[in-house]
């Protein structure tokens, strides 16, 4: 019999899951997310399979706990209800086997289950492969709002990152301990760069594109 532990910090989630699992013909254990005890609860119960979930509340983000799940013939499913492609493409990094929807029908996540425990999964693979796509278009779109900045030089993007915190030229010469002159320089060739004529226009630009200091 599969065993699969439930690692979900919404009671009712977890126990429904459970009963459902079981009348299937799983052997299965719930365990909130508290780290410590999760830890405790994988090694007592030595589950085939473990169904997490990555938003634990106040026990923090599932992923951190992957790669202590994983064992010799043991599979990480995620089930969660988030949709964020990077922390997705995260999961499998870390070493999740499938990576499902919380709105996946239940017998479909049954049938889902049954093939990891097989060791494959086809709905797996499609959804990897659409993250992929998801995280290869987030990259691009990345790169090309970045692309404005990629010629500043560190101490430019220092005196941008000023700008966007809304210090004036005077306070960024008195904290850098350089001439209102060099800030002024210094500002200027950011404009340039940019190929904007105001430093609000840049600043503007930056907080657009969410652009952070190297």
């Amino acid at each position: 019999m599969t065993k699969v532990l439930i690692i979900e910090d919404h009671r009712l989630v977890a126990e429904g899951l459970k009963m459902g699992l079981s009348a299937e013909g799983f052997e299965v254990e719930t365990t909130p997310g508290d780290f410590a005890i999760v830890r405790s609860d994988v090694l007592e119960f030595d589950p085939d399979i473990v169904l997490l979930d990555l938003g634990l509340g106040e026990h923090g983000n599932g992923l951190d706990l992957i790669p202590d799940l994983l064992g010799p013939g043991r599979y990480v499913v995620v089930l969660t209800g988030k949709q964020d492609a990077l922390e997705l493409g995260e999961a499998f990094d870390r070493g999740a086997t499938a990576v499902l929807g919380k709105e996946i029908p239940f017998p479909a996540l049954v049938a889902e289950l049954r093939e990891v425990s097989e060791g494959g999964t086809q709905a797996a693979e499609r959804k990897r492969r659409e993250i992929e796509r998801e995280l290869r278009r987030l990259r691009a779109d990345h790169d090309e709002r970045m692309r404005p900045f990629a010629d500043l030089t560190p101490r430019e993007e220092e005196v941008l990152a000023m700008l966007v915190e809304g210090r004036q030229a005077a306070e960024i010469a008195r904290l850098s301990y350089v001439s209102m002159s060099t800030v002024r320089s210094q500002i200027r060739g950011i404009l340039t760069k940019l190929g904007v004529s105001s430093q609000l226009a840049a600043v503007s630009i930056a907080v657009k594109a969410n652009w952070h200091p190297r």
